[in-house]
């Protein structure tokens, strides 16, 4: 590479989200979802009537199948962005739940689609495997209408998220290796989702980290500036009201103007990401790894997929009002010199 020794240009740039929103305008929109295809899969058949019957509504197109191979068959027949959510058992014959839930994280254009499993077996190292594998919740039989729609439309909230920080211009791509240090400010949800989509393009692996980036920055938003509470957020969840109420403290004197402070800086290929909000901190300490005692709350996994899936290390501090997230370069992509 000729160019290779010459002192590569630095960009040190500090944003408020009046100049983010002229970065926004280079990001495509991101839709919301109307209607979501629902993939239902059990060998059982009562159980699959059941849940059918649970998530017959207007809004969801229901799809069955009657075990693993014949859903992986099914999906791969269909395009990777027709299925919004998987919802399975475990055991069934020819592929289980746990052999499709791989299939589908190795992916690399369905691996962000979400995915449910639903079992009677309630041993905390199978849970915890299967959350690690990128399960998106593990449902304990027998489960309830209220519960089984309270998941089911958490996951395609989260998958929305997911897509709506992918959805980015590729020019992008030539811009953001140019900037070394910056800082951002931010307050809202679709701020933090235009601000995630941006920073994962100086990494390697834009599509998982920009997910965990979006998990940390929707943290630092509702439970840190807005003061969500664990409780009450599973209530708003379960309620559909959780956005509604984001919105409403948004416009109260006490919150309207808190913002998120977000310092970046990138160093031999290594990013670093330092997120600060306003808020009274949290004990972080308990959900940076699975806990049994959360297993069927509608939330609560974000910090712990964001720790694994997406980054290298993860450090909150200053009584969880900060976080430091690093990516380090793959091995071997050190730049070569002719």
């Amino acid at each position: 590479m000729k160019d290779c020794k010459k002192k590569r240009q630095i960009a040190i740039i500090s944003f408020t989200f009046t100049q983010i929103d002229l970065l926004k305008g280079l990001l495509k929109d991101g839709k919301p979802l109307k209607h979501y295809n629902l993939l239902l899969i059990d060998d059982d058949l009562i159980s699959l009537e059941l849940m059918s019957t649970f998530l017959d509504t207007e809004n969801f197109h229901l799809f069955t199948a009657p075990d693993g191979q014949a859903a992986y068959d099914l999906i791969m027949q269909k395009s990777p962005g027709f299925f919004s959510c998987i919802v399975s058992d475990v055991s069934m014959p020819n592929l289980d739940g746990i052999g499709l839930l791989k299939r589908i994280k190795e992916d690399e254009n369905r691996k962000v689609l979400p995915f449910i499993l639903q079992t009677s077996d309630r041993n905390p190292e199978n849970i915890k495997k299967t959350l690690e594998l990128g399960a998106f919740y593990y449902l304990i039989k027998p489960i309830t209408r209220e519960t089984l729609k309270s998941v089911v439309n958490a996951a395609l909230k989260d998958y929305e998220n997911h897509l709506e920080t992918h959805n980015t211009v590729q020019h992008l791509m030539r811009i953001m290796p140019l900037m070394q240090a910056a800082t951002f400010h931010y307050k809202t949800l679709d701020e933090a989702k235009s601000l995630s989509s941006l920073l994962a393009l100086m990494t390697h692996d834009p599509k998982n980290i920009s997910i965990g980036l979006f998990e940390i920055f929707a943290n630092a938003v509702e439970h840190g500036n807005l003061g969500i509470t664990y409780d009450e957020k599973t209530a708003l969840i379960n309620q559909n009201q959780l956005n509604a109420d984001i919105q409403r403290r948004l416009s109260l004197p006490e919150y309207r103007d808190k913002f998120v402070t977000v310092n970046v800086s990138m160093e031999n290929h290594k990013l670093q990401v330092t997120v600060t909000d306003m808020g009274n901190g949290f004990d972080f300490e308990k959900y940076l790894e699975f806990s049994i005692d959360r297993i069927m709350d509608n939330h609560g996994r974000g910090i712990m997929m964001a720790k694994s899936l997406s980054f290298d290390e993860l450090i909150y501090s200053n009584g969880g009002r900060t976080v430091s997230c690093w990516v380090h370069p793959p091995v071997n992509s050190a730049e070569k010199v002719d």
